[in-house]
């Protein structure tokens, strides 16, 4: 064997026990991380009240991954103020991974579109340990309106302002958002929950609604409301037969409300890897695809961490730009 070979081989040998150490070291990082919370509470802090969506799926997850890590987990409900009452409860606590945000798309990019001086950058005070799970919305409307169609919506929105009924400001931009695509005129009427709008919207008394697609699908599946269609990048395999908003005409078009855990900026990156791999282990469960579908209506995030900040940037830059041109918003 030539000098030149030899040398080649040993070489890659070197490299070869470089990486196994750094998988070893990283392993045993992972270990030590998962031993810290071993015994030590872990409080998950949200931004809605007991019996949400939101806070089931809080539970869903904190609870199975205390038990992955040895931990117990306590949720802790603080609803109000447009979540800053939960933003200053973290802020305010150690970043030492034992204090959880519950974040959705209102917190980490409505507020920070539609609400001026807010105190808190949810890009740069804040790091995810994992999306949990998204739901896509429904444009839907009275069952025996003459509307038949998204498309027919826009037509006739053309020709005068059609009232469409919102219950959230994410919801809000969504419908200014296909607005803004499709050139159409829509009247925004503003509800405090979608209870009270779907109770309007059967009783004809708001053209349209962009509704909640978990909290609608019954009422759909029972003729009480007409579905035009469905804000998801793909049909939703409980209805199938309805179409996306992509399928009508607008192919960049998606709209889904979603909820992650996310650490304090400054967190030990060993104690956030740990958190993140118990948690994607329980998504890897057919008991949490079950409960994202058949509890929440929707599905399991598969992003990574990066992918979510990413996720976050683009979508308060889109929103950003659709809400100063609707004049909505207030930065």
């Amino acid at each position: 064997m030539s000098r030149e070979i030899q040398h080649l081989l040993s070489r890659r040998e070197a490299l070869r026990a470089v990486a196994l150490a750094a998988w070893g070291a990283t392993l045993l990082k992972n270990a030590f991380a998962q031993g810290e919370f071993a015994g030590k509470p872990v409080r998950v802090i949200v931004p809605f009240t007991p019996g949400s969506g939101s806070d089931t799926a809080a539970r869903f997850f904190g609870e199975r991954a205390g038990k992955l890590l040895g931990s117990s987990v306590v949720v802790e409900n603080k609803p109000g103020g447009n979540g800053l009452i939960t933003i200053s409860a973290v802020k305010g606590a150690p970043a030492d991974g034992f204090t959880i945000l519950l974040g959705n798309i209102s917190l980490m990019v409505v507020n920070p579109v539609m609400l001026k001086d807010i105190p808190y950058d949810s890009v740069n005070d804040f790091v995810p340990v994992s999306g949990l799970y998204r739901g896509p919305a429904v444009y839907a409307v009275a069952a025996n309106s003459p509307i038949n169609s998204l498309e027919e919506l826009i037509s006739r929105s053309r020709s005068g302002a059609v009232s469409v009924g919102t219950y959230s400001q994410g919801y809000q931009l969504g419908a200014a958002y296909l607005a803004s695509l499709a050139g159409a005129k829509f009247q925004d009427i503003p509800y405090k929950g979608q209870a009270p709008l779907m109770s309007d919207l059967m009783g004809d008394q708001v053209q349209a609604g962009l509704l909640d697609w978990g909290g609608a699908v019954s009422s759909i599946k029972a003729g009480k409301l007409k579905p035009l269609a469905i804000t998801s990048v793909e049909r939703h395999h409980a209805v199938p037969e309805l179409k996306t908003v992509r399928e009508c005409g607008y192919p960049e078009y998606d709209h889904y409300s979603w909820v992650g855990f996310f650490v304090k900026k400054g967190t030990p990156e060993p104690l956030r890897q740990a958190l993140a791999q118990a948690v994607e282990k329980i998504k890897q469960t057919d008991e949490a695809k079950r409960f994202a579908d058949e509890s929440l209506g929707g599905e399991l995030m598969r992003q990574s961490p990066e992918e979510v900040t990413a996720l976050i940037q683009q979508q308060i830059q889109r929103f950003r730009a659709i809400a100063r041109q609707a004049g909505m918003a207030q930065v």
